[in-house]
């Protein structure tokens, strides 16, 4: 993460990065403790997530990473439990979840790139609540492999709430169990 700092209040934005390794499964974490107690009832909100797409050496995303006459999936997920894959917006830890498709035509020039997000805090009522002490990163290529490595990067607007005993260790249970 690039910004981490003890807020009490107000608005405040994490970041985090993670490049995929073609179609092996990548994950990071990122120790939150700082902003989560739950047996004080303080749990972090991550209220909206914006998600960026690019090559692992920081550019954008070009028909040669795509490949000729091809098409190409990436999976990337924000969440509060480590996992082996990337997870859908069914499972408890799952804060949100984004896809990326692109195709190239014959001459490697990219003729349709996209991204869709199925689920972010910002689609929920009053956003996601985290009570556990690290959030993980996740991405995942298809069998259908982009032909070099790519980044998922994620901006996360987030704040500090407080909540009785009983609600934050419902929350802690519910992102845990199951």
């Amino acid at each position: 993460m690039v910004s981490r700092s003890r807020a009490k209040s107000g608005t405040f934005f994490l970041r985090d990065s993670v490049i995929s390794d073609t179609t092996t499964f990548v994950s990071s974490s990122t120790d939150i403790s700082s902003f989560v107690n739950p047996l004080e009832g303080e749990l972090l909100k991550i209220k909206q997530i914006w998600w960026e797409w690019g090559t692992d050496g920081g550019g954008p995303i070009l028909g040669a990473d795509v490949g000729t006459s091809k098409g190409c999936s990436a999976f990337a997920s924000v969440s509060t439990e480590s996992r082996s894959v990337v997870g859908s917006f069914t499972n408890n830890d799952i804060v949100s979840v984004n896809t990326l498709y692109a195709h190239s035509d014959s001459n490697t020039d990219i003729d349709m790139i996209t991204n869709s997000t199925s689920v972010n805090p910002a689609d929920l009522e009053d956003g996601f609540l985290v009570a556990t002490d690290a959030i993980y990163l996740n991405i995942d290529q298809s069998a259908d492999a982009f032909a070099a490595n790519i980044n998922a990067s994620v901006m996360m607007e987030c704040e500090i709430v407080k909540l009785s005993l009983s609600d934050a260790q419902a929350v802690l249970v519910s992102q845990t169990v199951g």
